[in-house]
């Protein structure tokens, strides 16, 4: 795929393009926005338009050796970095400092490429300072984060900030209408709420009844320890940001149609006002937050037991 075909993040587009126009491109980006928008996908490609050895339009060909090593994660140029049990560690972090501070082989720009920055640990964030403010020549870094606000403000403040956002339904459907047909695509978009990289990646009809059947064992308190990890913890606020979107919606239109996940749900209809559900909204965005931070799951457990409870129950 060439960066052309990232689909729906036409704003991103046309600040990289420019950077690529002007022959400005800086010594480190972040790409920041919810999961499943696409962001590391558009980091690869940017990679690949960078270094391409016949590129179209500033775009990349896509069929060069240089274009197809980089999608094969072969490029002698192009690191990618990820979470190793979802954490960035020093060690990680020094033989990508490694890699960077060498002569470019046989690229255009050296690159690294780290996915989910924000898990870097205290230890490999201040150690990859140190590269941000001293950059290597002809380097890029393009961090890759769902949590941007969890980077140190140092780290930050050094990059140039790429935000990308919720596809609209034409793009959506654009975007993921070939993988799961013209037919489904309508509630796979609001399901993932224009987030093809979501709807590709998973089953949504288990996904919910998973979300409910732990909803309902808060609700009524059978289990102090629910979820198995962090991702799971992380899965399953996602999921509930939608269930409390949905019971907003319904006291605003009662109308079930518009509903994703609470729809049939009586218990969505407690009478609470809209702003106390928004608070609890706002409240587990921030516990969402805090969870690189290895919460304790019982008390993080009965936490967000106590909030649906006060909301729903």
């Amino acid at each position: 795929m060439a960066l052309n075909g990232i689909v729906g993040q036409e704003r991103a587009l046309k600040i990289l393009f420019g950077m690529l126009r002007r022959d400005r491109v800086p010594s480190a980006l972040l790409f920041s926005g919810d999961t499943g928008l696409g962001k590391r996908l558009a980091a690869v490609n940017y990679a690949k338009a960078i270094n391409c050895l016949g590129p179209a339009d500033l775009d990349c060909c896509d069929t060069c050796a240089s274009c197809k090593k980089i999608d094969a994660a072969t490029h002698p140029d192009v690191t990618l970095t990820f979470p190793e049990k979802d954490e960035i560690k020093i060690d990680a972090v020094r033989k990508l400092e490694e890699k960077l501070f060498l002569k470019a082989f046989e690229g255009r720009k050296k690159i690294a490429i780290v996915d989910d920055a924000d898990t870097m640990n205290i230890s490999a964030a201040n150690a990859f300072l140190k590269t941000l403010e001293e950059p290597p020549r002809d380097s890029l870094v393009v961090l890759v984060s769902s949590n941007p606000d969890s980077l140190p403000d140092t780290i930050r403040s050094r990059c140039i900030a790429i935000r990308f956002y919720p596809l609209s339904h034409e793009a959506f459907r654009k975007a993921v209408s070939a993988a799961v047909g013209q037919e489904p695509v309508d509630s796979v978009s609001n399901s993932s709420m224009g987030r093809p990289g979501l709807a590709l990646a998973g089953d949504f009809v288990k996904d919910m009844e998973w979300f409910t059947g732990l909803l309902g064992s808060m609700i009524h308190d059978e289990s102090k320890e629910a979820w198995t990890d962090k991702e799971a913890m992380r899965k399953w606020l996602d999921m509930a940001f939608i269930f409390l979107r949905d019971i907003v919606i319904f006291k605003i239109t009662g109308n079930e149609s518009d509903m994703l996940y609470a729809k049939g749900n009586r218990t969505s209809r407690k009478k609470v006002s809209i702003n106390e559900i928004l608070d609890t909204y706002k409240s587990l965005q921030k516990l969402r937050g805090l969870l690189d931070f290895n919460l304790n799951k019982s008390i993080t457990w009965n936490y967000v037991s106590n909030m649906m409870r006060m909301v729903i129950g």
